[in-house]
């Protein structure tokens, strides 16, 4: 296989094509759609470093992903960083894109030698997957079970939840029905008390201007729960911020934003941020308005009729995406894992970070060293 790197910025149209080309063969995400990818291009400054790796047979495309590129000093030598369609900067990876992968066509049979193969051509000294998907791990013989062999760390696995559409259809839309015993009572509970001051509707913003506006409703009940709670919501990134604006402007005539707003006519509820793709519901972001007291849930509520709604438009699948969250488990009918995953190219680099988690975790229980040490994991990695 020959493999070509490409500057999505310098040639723009030779990047669009050969990736949209591999989206028409390859299983894949809205995250690697060309909506959110060019969105994403288009967002980063022109110094961040991404390049489009393209593997070839016989001239034809067969993998595709993009690289970003972020250098380092540690206390060896200077860092080199590679990241799976992400950058490798923290500030900017802040969007959280999901299901990630390599486009990989159906002819070729991608495994962990090809896949590093391919990296090989990047030169780097750590290699970044972040939240890559289950079935991309199996494509990679699940070398997260061999992590010596591949000098690899599992930084993280969560699972990810999502309610089958389908099945609510089948059920002539008793979405409760699917549910448990209490967790059905509480959102009966909580919506006979809302319906006080009247019925519950879902309002979707019918088009850009209207979701922006939705979008700045959103951001106020988020960051104000999270300044709550003493930490910064996820609006606090700028570029997050603008990333969204542009995504929401350049993509809702797509088809791919769905912004809504639940309410009565005596109170909101809250907002709800989901991107549609490939009959697909994904929820990514939400802001909520809490009332005193333990009966009113916003967010089961929200979901709820969310839920049911993307079930009566003909959607398959509402996807709660990665997260622990005991909501997105109690109202969800599947679930998959997504994996953080970092290699190593030198084994000292995969002992040295092995050796600073293992006594950060350790260091937990006294909170001084635990600061130390986390601020030496920063300056070694």
């Amino acid at each position: 296989m020959k493999f070509a790197h490409i500057d999505p910025r310098k040639e723009p149209e030779r990047a669009e094509h050969l990736w949209r080309s591999m989206l028409e063969h390859c299983p894949h995400h809205y995250f690697l759609s060309w909506g959110w990818v060019s969105t994403w291009l288009s967002s980063l400054p022109t110094k961040q470093d991404i390049r489009l790796l393209i593997g070839f047979s016989n001239e034809e495309p067969v993998l595709a992903f993009f690289a970003g590129m972020s250098q380092r000093k540690n206390f060896f030598h200077p860092w080199r960083i590679v990241a799976l369609n992400a950058t490798a900067n923290p500030y900017f990876d802040k969007i959280y894109q999901e299901y990630n992968t390599a486009l990989t066509h159906p002819s070729l049979h991608l495994d962990f030698s090809v896949f590093q193969q391919a990296c090989r051509t990047l030169g780097w000294d750590e290699l970044y997957l972040p939240a890559i998907s289950a079935q991309f791990a199996a494509q990679l013989g699940n070398p997260q079970e061999h992590p010596q062999k591949h000098r690899m760390v599992v930084q993280e696995t969560m699972p990810s939840y999502s309610v089958n559409l389908a099945q609510i259809r089948e059920q002539n839309m008793d979405y409760a029905g699917l549910l448990s015993a209490n967790k059905r009572a509480q959102i009966r509970r909580s919506i006979k008390e809302y319906e006080k001051g009247g019925r519950v509707e879902v309002q979707e913003a019918q088009n850009a201007q209207e979701a922006l506006f939705f979008l700045e409703k959103l951001k106020y009940y988020h960051e104000k729960e999270w300044k709550e709670r003493g930490q910064d919501g996820a609006f606090s990134n700028e570029f997050f911020c603008r990333f969204h604006q542009a995504l929401i402007t350049q993509r809702f005539a797509q088809g791919e934003i769905q912004l809504l707003r639940i309410s009565t006519p005596a109170v909101e509820l809250g907002y709800l941020y989901n991107f549609i793709y490939r009959g697909r519901v994904y929820f990514y972001q939400s802001g909520f308005h809490y009332l005193p007291g333990n009966l009113y849930r916003p967010g089961l509520v929200s979901h709820y009729y969310a839920i049911v709604r993307n079930a009566q438009l003909g959607y398959q699948t509402y996807d709660f995406m990665a997260g622990e969250a005991e909501y997105k488990k109690s109202l969800s009918t599947d679930s998959e894992r997504m994996y953080w995953l970092r290699l190593f190219r030198s084994t000292l680099g995969f002992t040295a970070w092995n050796l600073f988690t293992a006594a950060k975790q350790a260091a937990k229980r006294s909170p001084l060293v635990y600061r130390f040490m986390k601020r030496l994991k920063k300056l070694a990695f």
